[in-house]
């Protein structure tokens, strides 16, 4: 658009030159002309010859962690460049030491390095990059800007509050503990052993006690005990009130990955399901790989956050596994508030896949009359239910009012230091 203006007025100048008959004027303009397209070749040249690569130290961190960033350039084509000006991209409100930005010469085969550290003090899906490249002709007419293509992310794991007010040798957080409901029985725990009457299956006779006396007898096991949990994080935009809204989600956060690391430390299984977004699926940029004549159209041609189009919640499987808590972490640093499924639904959507030998712990900052309803449907089919309610006095005592008729415990989670309160003889219970 700008060389369109030039051009333009280059041309009804050159027609002025010839209505007054100015064979000066007429060359002045022929010259001129000379240069901005002699710009306007150098300009593109110069930014269609680099090349540029970026390495990340590492690419999820704990909170208050640094990351170096090296960014080089190289000139792969066979003239220079008299001019060009780097800035990589990170979180502008982030601590950095070292520059992420310089003004150089690039001669042919050269390349140019950019080394600095970004230190990352909240949790999050940060994003580093792109780098943005600019420079121009010699005459100051003509300016460029490109993006690059690459961009980066570094995930911020969420807090974790250490519960070590328990001993797992005398009393672990979760279980094992008799339920009223025989789901399952226990085949590491017998309670008796008796004759043998048609329809017992075969896997349960006692071979010994059948050899000594002659007749057929089976093992009888206990009930299944309830081991673990099941995670579910309300993160429902509409849930949370305006007030502290991003403290208490970031609070409802660290209690699940408190929990959940709590669990796997007490071997048993754990699992989590969740209404928030992925900021993985959100951030989806598509850069634009062609020049911009300014850095506004530089900045636009970065497409910003897309709106994920996911319905079913985000989840990870209950399991016991050494680094299920760490699965479960890592996607704690991703999520974002989202706007599809809240509490009540994602606990119906859910109801048929979840293991009924692990506890269902809700994290929410709400208690609707439907979502007391749904969870004191799931403790009759068999679940045990506890719920963990985030930083709000008035909507806890609610909570505990519509939970009461249904046996169900409802922990208020006030602070980060709450957590070391909990009684872990009553989660799940």
């Amino acid at each position: 658009m700008k060389n369109a203006v030039w051009y333009i007025v280059a041309v009804v100048a050159l027609g002025a030159a010839f209505l007054l008959k100015s064979p000066y004027m007429a060359y002045a303009i022929y010259t001129f002309l000379l240069l901005v397209l002699l710009a306007n070749v150098s300009s593109l040249a110069w930014l269609a010859g680099l090349d540029c690569t970026r390495s990340i130290e590492k690419q999820t961190v704990q909170q208050g962690e640094s990351v170096g960033v090296e960014v080089t350039v190289h000139n792969r084509r066979g003239w220079p460049i008299p001019w060009i000006y780097f800035e990589d991209y990170h979180p502008a409100d982030f601590p950095r030491e070292g520059q992420n930005k310089r003004l150089a010469i690039l001669m042919p085969g050269r390349q140019v390095t950019l080394r600095y550290q970004v230190q990352f003090p909240r949790r999050g899906y940060h994003r580093i990059g792109p780098l943005l490249m600019e420079s121009g002709d010699l005459f100051g007419l003509q300016k460029r800007f490109r993006m690059g293509e690459r961009q980066d992310y570094v995930s911020v794991l969420p807090t974790i509050a250490y519960i070590e007010t328990f001993n797992i040798a005398s009393r672990r957080p979760q279980g094992p503990v008799r339920i009223s409901n025989r789901i399952y029985q226990d085949p590491t725990r017998i309670s008796n052993i008796r004759e043998y009457v048609p329809g017992d299956p075969l896997n349960t006779i006692h071979w010994k006690a059948t050899a000594r006396t002659g007749k057929l007898h089976v093992k009888t096991h206990e009930p299944s005990s309830v081991t673990g949990g099941t995670l579910l994080l309300d993160l429902h935009e509409d849930s949370y009130k305006p007030e502290k809204k991003e403290e208490r989600m970031e609070l409802a956060i660290t209690v699940t990955a408190s929990i959940a690391y709590l669990l796997q430390m007490s071997g048993e299984q754990v699992g989590m399901i969740t209404n928030a977004r992925d900021a993985a699926e959100a951030a989806r940029y598509e850069l634009a790989r062609a020049q911009a004549l300014t850095r506004q159209e530089a900045d636009e041609s970065m497409v910003g956050e897309e709106e994920t189009t996911r319905i079913s919640p985000l989840s990870v499987p209950t399991l016991r596994s050494t680094i299920q808590a760490q699965k479960i972490i890592e996607n704690l640093a991703r999520v974002i508030p989202g706007q599809g499924l809240d509490a009540t639904a994602m606990v119906l959507s859910e109801f048929r896949r979840l293991p009924r030998d692990a506890a269902l712990l809700p994290v929410v900052p709400q208690v609707t009359e439907t979502l007391a309803l749904a969870l004191a449907s799931m403790k009759i089919s068999g679940f045990n239910v506890t719920v963990f309610f985030i930083n709000d006095r008035p909507g806890y005592d609610e909570a505990a009012r519509l939970l009461a008729p249904h046996a169900i415990h409802v922990f208020h989670i006030e602070h980060e230091r709450h957590l070391h309160e909990i009684s872990p003889a009553k989660i799940g219970h």
